[in-house]
């Protein structure tokens, strides 16, 4: 008999694995119930489970060793005497007096930890240890587990760029039982149809955390470093809206006609300028007069993304000759942080906020939890030019900086070409987002300006309610 097997089959007889009816944690009725806590007091067990845990990373580059609380403690701790790794520690809240962190160990920035919990359901407690240790400068790329109940959590993980690995999955677990005839035949339909019936997925799992930062635009205004930044919630406290218009028109009759349009409804004005087939410097100054009389500011969403001595080019270059007339403009930071210290020598001149893209609303984009987080990064290191960020998922800490988030539609769904849509009240209230950027659902109806005014009021009712 493999040991894997054996080691399950003594789990059940220790009623670590259990089969009956249980309550779990979220409020679902189970008929099965995993007890790792009871293995601290077999400590042969403790070490034939750590053993095992042990195979999934023995070949990995990693520096410690850290236990999702309070289950996965012993493991770790198991872990690291057995195979002299340093341990780190997550606390479950922070010390009142001492050093009042909530990481405990040695460590430095930069360093990689192999994160471990004795069950992964729908990986919200593993993803909340995640950003506390990675907000301390640590790396991790694995997260490790005794059990996948095959529930969510797995593929949740590594949707945000994490490699989920686990000893045993749950249908494992029930094809082991039910050959040694631990569990029958309708125990075993029953749990696996209860698995395949309670999926946890990732829209889920937001409304379970409760973790959106509840920051108001007033707070943000305080906390920003940039001129821009205070401007466009200035308008947005005034207006009361968060509503960006992207307007991705061909014509320059059609931009300025929904620029009109829309305009009493809206922040900002997002453009592509070298969309516009007839595009000439008249119109810029008619976009600029409807601009003022309206109250709302410009954002071209050029997405500067090159070396810095051309970007500084395409920034100033006729015939778009961005810098004179864009309040607002977009880059992407595939250069690094050099892209955005090129461009702030002539926006800060120019008063031009930035607004760095970290993360892509299509299916398949490949702005990676890795990229990502170098993102916020240099938007947080570079907040005397950084208005915010755009991000689906993820905003910034720093309490300074803004978070657009494009797709945005009132129906969600998707379209032909990738693009995923969210609806904005889950945008506000489960994402955190401060403006979102609605393209097609406004300027494809056929009246922008009852369409705008929608999205205005839901828009601002959803901040309202997100505090």
């Amino acid at each position: 008999m493999q040991k894997k097997e054996a080691l399950l089959l003594k789990l059940e007889e220790l009623g670590v694995l259990q089969f009956g009816q249980f309550t779990l944690k979220s409020g679902l009725s189970s008929p099965f119930y995993l007890d790792f806590r009871r293995v601290v007091a077999y400590p042969k067990l403790l070490k034939e489970i750590s053993e095992q845990l042990w195979e999934l990373i023995k070949d990995l580059e990693f520096d410690h060793l850290c236990g999702v609380p309070y289950a996965a403690l012993s493991l770790s701790s198991a872990l690291s005497m057995m195979h002299n790794k340093p341990m780190i520690v997550k606390r479950k809240e922070v010390k009142k007096h001492g050093t009042k962190k909530m990481v405990e160990g040695v460590f430095e920035e930069g360093q990689k930890a192999v994160v471990i919990d004795d069950v992964i359901s729908s990986g919200i407690s593993m993803i909340e240890t995640l950003e506390v240790i990675e907000a301390e400068g640590l790396e991790v790329d694995y997260v490790i587990s005794i059990v996948d109940r095959m529930q969510g959590g797995v593929s949740t993980l590594e949707k945000q760029g994490y490699q989920a690995l686990s000893v045993y999955t749950i249908a494992e677990i029930l094809d082991i039982l039910y050959r040694h005839d631990r569990i029958d035949e309708q125990m075993y339909n029953l749990t696996l149809a209860f698995v395949q019936n309670n999926q946890i997925g990732y829209e889920q799992l937001r409304l379970q955390r409760k973790a959106v930062p509840r920051l108001n635009y007033s707070t943000i205004k305080v906390n920003t470093q940039n001129g821009v930044t205070k401007r466009l919630i200035d308008i947005m406290e005034q207006k009361q809206t968060n509503l960006c218009c992207s307007a991705d028109v061909g014509t320059k009759a059609k931009l300025l006609q929904l620029a009109q349009e829309v305009g009493p409804y809206i922040a900002v004005l997002k453009t592509h300028m070298d969309s516009i087939e007839d595009f000439d410097q008249e119109l810029v100054v008619e976009l600029q007069a409807l601009a003022k009389r309206h109250n709302f500011l410009l954002f071209e969403d050029r997405k500067f993304a090159d070396i810095g001595h051309i970007v500084q080019q395409q920034f100033k270059a006729a015939p778009y000759c961005i810098a004179d007339w864009a309040d607002l403009i977009t880059v992407h930071v595939v250069a690094g942080a050099s892209s955005v210290e090129a461009l702030k020598q002539i926006a800060l001149q120019k008063n031009v906020g930035l607004i760095v893209v970290a993360q892509m609303s299509t299916v398949d984009t490949l702005t990676s939890r890795e990229y990502m987080k170098k993102a916020l990064a240099i938007a947080q290191d570079q907040q005397e030019v950084v208005v915010g960020v755009v991000s689906q998922n993820k905003r910034p800490r720093d309490a300074g900086l803004l978070m657009f988030t494009p797709g945005i539609k009132l129906g969600g769904g998707s379209d032909n070409l990738g693009q995923q849509y969210n609806h904005p009240t889950e945008a506000f209230e489960k994402r955190g987002i401060d403006l979102m950027i609605v393209g097609r659902g406004i300027y494809q109806d056929e009246q922008p300006a009852q369409k705008a005014a929608e999205y205005r009021k839901v828009g601002w009712e959803a901040y309202l309610k997100r505090l």
